[in-house]
């Protein structure tokens, strides 16, 4: 009985230890990935940059993937998420080359959330550096960042209806926090 216990222990760490080695993907596996996906589907790459500490990152991913929108963006997108700009306890979550795709692209210095659109065919469409002085979107929350989306989702989803536009514009609008609470986090 003694030697089942310990053999069972033995295996689970060693699963763990196997687990925990596996490399984490990168941006541009990732990215290459979505792109091979978006051919196929005839869809827009829509990349999500965000961070486990960041309550925006995480009204944007409800909003890209919950039950109200989930389908209608998934139909126009295809979604893929990176960290970037963890707390140093938290640095083995970053997707690696996540910061250098960033940068590469002037948004590294943005906050997060950030989104970039990309064709299928790898060419960068639009990002949320979409605000005066290309000042970072985020999470739409303002009426300018709502209205700046809106023309994101123009520019990056062309079979996109004026319905579906409409109900997600509604959606942001509905869900949008009090102003002062917008200006305390922008």
């Amino acid at each position: 009985m003694k030697r089942t216990i310990l053999g069972i222990l033995l295996l689970c760490a060693a699963v763990s230890v196997a687990m925990a080695e596996k490399p984490q993907p990168t941006a541009d596996s990732l990215l290459k990935t979505a792109i091979q996906t978006a051919k196929t589907q005839n869809k827009v790459v829509l990349v999500h940059f965000g961070a486990s500490w960041c309550s925006w990152c995480k009204r944007l991913d409800e909003m890209l993937q919950g039950k109200e929108l989930g389908k209608l963006i998934a139909s126009h997108y295809v979604l893929v998420h990176m960290t970037v700009q963890e707390h140093d306890k938290n640095k083995k979550l970053e997707t690696p080359g996540a910061d250098e795709l960033l940068a590469a692209n002037g948004a590294n210095k943005s906050g997060v959330p950030i989104f970039m659109f990309f064709d299928k065919s790898g060419v960068k469409l639009a990002d949320s550096l979409a605000l005066p002085n290309r000042a970072n979107i985020g999470y739409p929350a303002s009426p300018e960042e709502i209205h700046a989306f809106e023309g994101i989702l123009d520019q990056t989803a062309p079979r996109m209806t004026a319905a579906e536009r409409t109900s997600i514009i509604d959606y942001l609008k509905k869900h949008a926090p009090p102003p002062e609470s917008i200006a305390e986090c922008h």
